[in-house]
C-alpha cells in the first residue's frame, strides 16, 4: 500500500546543489536523507489512526492538541518546514521585485531594515529552530523564531505578541499554560538546524545565513505574501 504523504518535488535538481547555499552533499542529506526519515515517521505514527490520510498541515493542526500525539506533531511540522524551506530557494538568482521590497520594507522601515532584522533573529537563535518572516491574521508582517521542529502556526498562543523584531520572551511567558496554537502564514523560512548549516559550514552560521539570501526564490515569496494578504482580508 503507498504511504500517503511522499517528499514534495522541488524545482530544482538536487544533485546539482543550491551553489553558493548548499553543496550537492548537503541539499542530498536535507531531501533524500532527513526529509524521507522524517515522512516515514509520519507514515508509521501515523497509520491506523484518523490522521492517517491527511495532508501534513492538517496532521499538525490536529495532533497538536494531543499531548499524546507530541512524536507524530514533531515529525510532520519538522516534514513540513524542510519542505516550505527548500521550496523556498532556487537555484536561478533572483532579486525581489518592486512590490516585495515596496510591502515588506513598509513594515520594517526599508527592504535592507527586514534583511537585517531577519538575519539577526536567526543568528540569535541557540540550538536548532527556524526563522521565519510571517503574515498574521490582521495582514502585518513579522519575524519570529521557532525552536526544534515547531512550525511557525502552532508554537505560540493566539495572544502572543509577534512584533516588528520577532517573539519576546515576555509573550512566550505568558502562553507557556496555553495551547501553542498561533493565525500566522509564513512566506519564508530559514533552518537554523546544525544538519543543514554544518555539512557546508561548520558553525559558521554568519556566512551560512549570507549566503541564504542569495538563493532566495522572491518569486514565490511574492505570491505566498500576496495570497496572505487575500487569505486576510
Amino acid at each position: 500500500m503507498r504511504a500517503y504523504h511522499q517528499p514534495a518535488i522541488l524545482p530544482y535538481k538536487v544533485e546539482d546543489g543550491l551553489s553558493p547555499f548548499l553543496s550537492p552533499a548537503a541539499l542530498d542529506f536535507l531531501y533524500n536523507m532527513r526529509q524521507v526519515e522524517l515522512i516515514n515517521n509520519t507514515n508509521r505514527l501515523s497509520a491506523g489512526t484518523e490522521l492517517e490520510n491527511k495532508p501534513l498541515y492538517d496532521t499538525i493542526m490536529e495532533s497538536v492538541r494531543d499531548p499524546k500525539l507530541v512524536p507524530l506533531t514533531n515529525n510532520a511540522s519538522h516534514a513540513w518546514n524542510i519542505d516550505f524551506f527548500l521550496q523556498s530557494l532556487t537555484n536561478t538568482a533572483q532579486d525581489p521585485s518592486s512590490t516585495v521590497e515596496r510591502i515588506v520594507g513598509a513594515r520594517f522601515g526599508g527592504f535592507e531594515k527586514f534583511k537585517e532584522s531577519f538575519t539577526s533573529s536567526a543568528l540569535a537563535m541557540f540550538g536548532n529552530g527556524w526563522t521565519w518572516l510571517v503574515v498574521n491574521e490582521s495582514g502585518t508582517l513579522s519575524v519570529m523564531n521557532t525552536f526544534n521542529a515547531a512550525s511557525p502556526f502552532v508554537s505560540l498562543s493566539m495572544r502572543a505578541n509577534i512584533g516588528v523584531n520577532g517573539v519576546t520572551y515576555g509573550s512566550i511567558q505568558r502562553a507557556q499554560n496555553q495551547r501553542m496554537v498561533a493565525r500566522v502564514l509564513p512566506v519564508l523560512g530559514l533552518s537554523m538546524w546544525q544538519e543543514a548549516y554544518i555539512p557546508d559550514y561548520g558553525l559558521d552560521r554568519v556566512a551560512y545565513v549570507n549566503n541564504f539570501w542569495k538563493v532566495v526564490n522572491w518569486e514565490r515569496v511574492e505570491q505566498r505574501v500576496m495570497s496572505s494578504f487575500n487569505s486576510s482580508a
